[in-house]
């Protein structure tokens, strides 16, 4: 029988996070199976990266990066699904989610974000499903209600609902400030979703110890995104314990928020020692989600099944924590940049019949999933030379930044961000092609940067096949001027949200 496949995508986690001190559980798991040094993302943000592993195509090709857009079809999902796996999705990413259309292809998705029962029915998902293309209506709650009461777990599934209409309700009015005595404090509220999304997990490695068919488990963690709230014990075990949570909260302003960070850094105004406590924070969320995976395995483990399941563990892309990318600029999480830490996001492959090997060549994110429509059985049963061999691929690798219109208007309240960033990050597409020793980033006004290692180099000078890739590549997207670039239309949910991950 084909291994099961448990793929873990832990956003915003950057290669060189994983360190024996802030990530032993993935170091040692990365020392005992195949490991990628120098991975390179497909994009700079969550939808476009995810529409790449599940599609093996550059955001160029399958045009999904726009907040508005869903993904037509999911070809690794549907190509597992074929081959008899049971696909389960789970997510607390609010673009990884159903709204985006990832949840059409597998037999379960699970919206782990909010505080629900995993066990019920999830309301949110279910009222996307059934709403008419005006929004959902009185008859789309009826509906959902029944759906409640007709669940495997009815009970867990009415808890759910109402649930859901008091968030809605505490949403839209904020009744939290309103009635004394409701806890406004949300610190810590993406790790207790990553924490619902290990229940969930744990309950699929169960169903399927003595199961007839195998499972593609795949699922988003949230921990090392934007914002950086780890558990006390985690922070203090990264810092020695110099910093706890108070340290965290009483930053003023929040340099951990890209925008704020942005606006400080261009008015020359990035306080250095709140800038390392940023970055320790980070690290606090690294050890937490590190944990998280050590528990994971061990899961499998107790369930019988480590020795038949392919584990992948990555980041749909990197993060910045404000130091300088090569164009001599400093930026904050995944807003427009070119750092390295970024663009570089761990790679593991892992399995008891995979031999150790360390891959020091770049490879693109997107060859695991071109592998992996083969079939993940080619990964365990020895008919692999070497993985890194069979994901190491000819010609450039990229990195794409497509312009995000929806952002023009979110830099309005800032001060010191000027013109010409907000134009490159709302109107202007770019993409980055590497092949080594040269770099070169095209941009859709027809500007181009290059360099040769480290030296800034002109046009001419670079390779003519890595010109023409990035230029081809960035023609290939549409009129930066197509799409609405305000938020109107949100509702007073998904904007909240969006705020509290640093989007608006």
């Amino acid at each position: 029988m084909a291994p099961n496949v448990l793929y873990l995508v832990l956003d915003c986690l950057r290669g060189d996070a994983v360190t024996p001190e802030t990530a032993p559980n993935l170091t040692k798991l990365a020392e005992e199976n195949c490991s990628f040094e120098d991975c390179i993302a497909p994009a700079d943000w969550s939808l476009p990266s995810h529409a790449s592993i599940f599609t093996g195509e550059w955001a160029h090709e399958h045009h999904c990066y726009w907040r508005e857009q869903k993904i037509s079809s999911l070809p690794l999902v549907e190509s597992f699904n074929r081959n008899g796996f049971d696909t389960v999705g789970l997510t607390s990413n609010i673009y990884f989610s159903m709204s985006q259309g990832f949840g059409n292809s597998f037999d379960e998705f699970y919206e782990t974000r909010r505080p629900l029962n995993p066990n019920g029915l999830n309301p949110f998902s279910a009222v996307r499903r059934h709403e008419p293309l005006d929004g959902p209506d009185i008859r789309t709650y009826l509906t959902v209600f029944g759906k409640a009461l007709q669940h495997d777990n009815p009970l867990a599934s009415v808890e759910n609902y109402v649930r859901a209409i008091g968030i809605e309700l505490n949403d839209r009015y904020a009744l939290r400030d309103r009635i004394p005595g409701l806890s406004t404090d949300k610190y810590g509220y993406l790790t207790a979703a990553s924490e619902r999304t290990e229940q969930r997990l744990v309950d699929v490695f169960e169903r399927h110890s003595d199961g007839e068919n195998p499972f593609f488990a795949f699922a988003n963690l949230m921990d090392a995104h934007f914002p950086y709230e780890p558990p006390e014990d985690h922070l203090r075990t990264v810092t020695d314990g110099q910093y706890g949570r108070e340290d965290i909260t009483d930053i003023e302003p929040d340099l951990s928020n890209p925008r704020v960070f942005l606006d400080r850094y261009f008015a020359d105004d990035v306080n250095e020692d709140d800038l390392e406590l940023v970055r320790a924070a980070y690290r606090g969320e690294v050890h937490s989600v590190d944990e998280l995976v050590g528990r994971l395995l061990a899961s499998l483990e107790r369930a019988g099944l480590r020795d038949e399941t392919l584990v992948v563990v990555t980041a749909d892309h990197g993060e910045a924590l404000g130091e300088e990318d090569i164009r001599g600029e400093r930026s904050m999480g995944h807003i427009n940049s070119v750092n390295e830490h970024h663009m570089r996001v761990p790679l593991i492959v892992a399995n008891p019949d995979i031999e150790p090997e360390t891959v020091e060549q770049r490879v693109p994110l997107t060859a695991l999933s071109n592998q992996l429509l083969t079939g993940p059985a080619s990964f365990v049963d020895g008919s692999l030379e070497s993985i890194g061999n069979a994901l190491t691929t000819d010609g450039p690798t990229l990195f794409e930044l497509p312009a995000n219109p929806f952002h023009r208007d979110s830099f309005d309240r800032y001060d010191h961000i000027p013109d010409w960033f907000v134009t490159r990050q709302s109107m202007t597409h770019s993409v980055v092609g590497f092949d080594d020793p040269w770099t070169v980033i095209a941009y859709s006004n027809g500007d181009m940067d290059v360099w040769n290692d480290d030296d800034a180099r002109s046009r001419a000078d670079a390779p003519e096949h890595l010109v023409e890739t990035c230029e081809d590549a960035v023609q290939s997207f549409p009129d930066e001027d197509s799409k609405d670039s305000g938020s109107e239309g949100l509702s007073a949910s998904r904007q909240q949200q969006l705020e509290d991950l640093g989007y608006l």
